[in-house]
């Protein structure tokens, strides 16, 4: 096949690059190079490892951006995974589980955060609620007459804390702490959906996420370990919470005193209190009274 000289040249010339290849590969580099400051701020031991990361079936952006979220997670607390350094250079990406407008309306919940949820008054005006359909779920592991024994809005939060500080049954405040958005942690108060402006990639930012992760988790646990116990035997031990959580139960009250002396009489005479700091709980055992 002949091809013409001016074909050729046509081909072998070399031709500008596009202005808008220009910009995306100068802005990647830009963001690349806010990300390495930020790698080398938060993470300066591990700087230089985490930035030669190989591909490892990834381009080496998404590899980058994952190893080092995952050393966040490791060390500090738990984050989205965003593939780009765009999804990290803006702002800290650390994972929410606020309750939005829509979780609310979510019935497919393990059967012990089903029951706590019904336990509780929601954050919204009257005939806002999804108690109807949120009870209706309930009765596949309680009987209608138990839950009929809750107050129509359910339990404010205060309410809650008030009976059952101090008590075993503890976590179930909790669990209306974070229904509230009140928890106090913004891993628990916070949905997807809020925008923060103050999560600027600090040393300061980050251990005060750490600290409140340590919080936030703890509390995710206690709550966990009364739903678990709930699951046990919904019936009875749902029946001992909404007895407590009324103000029924005058074990749960003396224990909740008791709490406030160091030593108690007994049939052996005066004899000190202890006092377990630990998160393990004892739960009642019987019915409320």
């Amino acid at each position: 096949m002949i091809v013409s000289l001016r074909a050729l040249g046509a081909v072998l010339r070399r031709r500008p690059v596009k202005p808008t290849s220009v910009a995306a590969l100068l802005g990647n580099h830009e963001a690349y190079l806010t990300f390495r400051q930020i790698v080398q701020q938060i993470i300066p031991d591990a700087a230089d490892e985490l930035l030669a990361v190989p591909e490892t079936g990834a381009d080496r952006e998404s590899a980058r951006v994952w190893a080092f979220l995952q050393r966040i997670e490791r060390d500090y607390f738990p984050c989205y995974d965003p593939e780009e350094y765009e999804g990290v250079i803006y702002g800290i990406p650390f994972v929410r589980h606020g309750w939005s407008y829509d979780d609310f309306h979510e019935v497919e919940l393990r059967p012990g955060e089903l029951l706590m949820f019904a336990l509780c008054e929601q954050p919204f005006a009257d005939g806002n609620d999804t108690r109807i359909a949120l009870l209706d779920a309930c009765e596949a592991h309680v009987p209608h007459m138990l839950l009929a024994d809750l107050p129509d809005a359910g339990i404010s939060p205060a309410d809650l804390h008030q009976r059952l500080d101090d008590t075993p049954l503890a976590a179930a405040a909790e669990f209306a702490d974070w229904l509230w958005g009140d928890t106090g942690t913004v891993f628990l108060d916070l949905d997807d959906e809020t925008e923060v402006a103050d999560a600027a990639w600090t040393r300061e930012n980050v251990l005060e996420l750490t600290e409140q992760w340590g919080r936030a988790k703890g509390i995710l646990d206690r709550i966990a370990n009364l739903a678990a116990w709930l699951e046990e035997d919904p019936p009875g031990h749902f029946r001992q919470l909404v007895g407590a959580a009324l103000g029924r139960d005058p074990h749960l009250l003396y224990e909740q005193l008791r709490r406030l002396y160091a030593c108690e009489i007994t049939e052996e005479g005066v004899v000190p209190i202890p006092h377990d700091e630990s998160d393990a709980i004892t739960l009642p055992v019987g019915p409320a009274g």
